[in-house]
């Protein structure tokens, strides 16, 4: 919210990051087929 003191005007911003630019947790020690998975998800 906006405020005016002594004659500066203050602005305070929030910043919403979305879902999809947070940061993620990836688990190590992932089994063989998850990683055959995304093989095929990347090919």
């Amino acid at each position: 919210a906006p405020s005016l003191e002594n004659g500066l005007l203050n602005i305070e911003l929030v910043r919403e990051v979305p879902e999809a630019l947070k940061p993620r947790k990836i688990e190590i020690g992932a089994t063989d087929s998850n990683v055959q998975r995304l093989e095929k998800v990347a090919a």
